[in-house]
C-alpha cells in the first residue's frame, strides 16, 4: 500500500473534559454485522488507497469522519446513499483512545 505524502496541516488533540456526543454514517444498524464494524474502520485499516485529501494527510487517511451534528450526518446520509442509510451516536469519552482532528467546517 502507498502511504500519503505532504506537509502535516491538522493538528490532533485527545479529547478532553466530559467528552461529546458524535455521529457517523454507517452501512448496517446491527450491532454485531461485520459491515457496522467496517463502518468504523478508516480506509487504512481497510486496506484502501489514500483518496483525495487522504494522499497528502496521513492523519485523514488513519482517521474517520463523524459529524457533531445529526441532522448534518442524517442529510449527508441522504445526499451520499453509498455512505450508508444509517446514523449511530457513539459518545467519545476522554481516556479511552481517542484523538479529535478539526477538518471540517463546524467545529466544537
Amino acid at each position: 500500500m502507498r502511504t500519503t505524502t505532504g506537509a502535516a496541516r491538522i493538528n490532533a488533540a485527545e479529547i478532553s473534559g466530559r467528552g461529546f456526543d458524535a455521529f457517523r454514517i454507517v452501512r448496517s444498524d446491527v450491532r454485531d454485522d461485520p459491515v457496522l464494524l467496517n463502518s468504523f474502520r478508516s480506509n487504512y485499516e481497510l486496506g484502501e488507497e489514500p483518496r483525495r485529501v487522504e494522499r497528502t494527510s496521513t492523519l485523514i487517511h488513519m482517521g474517520i469522519s463523524i459529524y457533531l451534528d445529526e441532522g448534518a450526518a442524517h442529510g449527508t446520509a441522504q445526499r451520499f446513499s453509498k455512505l450508508g442509510d444509517f446514523v449511530a451516536h457513539p459518545r467519545l469519552r476522554p481516556g479511552r483512545g481517542f484523538n479529535f482532528a478539526q477538518t471540517g467546517t463546524h467545529y466544537i
